[in-house]
């Protein structure tokens, strides 16, 4: 039984891994997406006549693509970060019994 608990506990953990790194791939390419739209923005021009410029007009679509990638990003570093964590942790977790029973059976003989 503590085999399936410790294989489940290591599905899980490889599960909030990959969820996190999906989230940050999302994330990064929207941000490559804005720095593309941030390039275009070189060839933008203003009217004489007028004080307005062309870059407001795309101010709304740049905020958007912002605000969803943050939590993205931020969504992404933590389960990426919590999933690691989780699986050193077991890890480590396992060496220690292990070591703590070969101490008991070195003291035992």
């Amino acid at each position: 039984m503590q085999w399936v608990a410790r294989q489940n506990f290591h599905h899980r953990s490889a599960l909030m891994q990959g969820w996190g790194v999906a989230l940050l791939l999302v994330a990064c390419a929207l941000w490559v997406w804005l720095a593309f739209l941030l390039a275009g923005q070189a060839d933008a021009y203003c009217y004489r006549t007028v004080s307005n410029c062309e870059l407001i007009t795309a101010w709304p679509e740049q905020l958007t693509i912002l605000a969803v990638s943050a939590p993205l990003s931020v969504l992404g570093s933590a389960l990426l970060v919590g999933g690691s964590v989780r699986r050193q942790t077991s890890a480590h977790i396992l060496q220690v019994i292990e070591m703590q029973k070969s101490e008991d059976r070195a003291r035992g003989k």
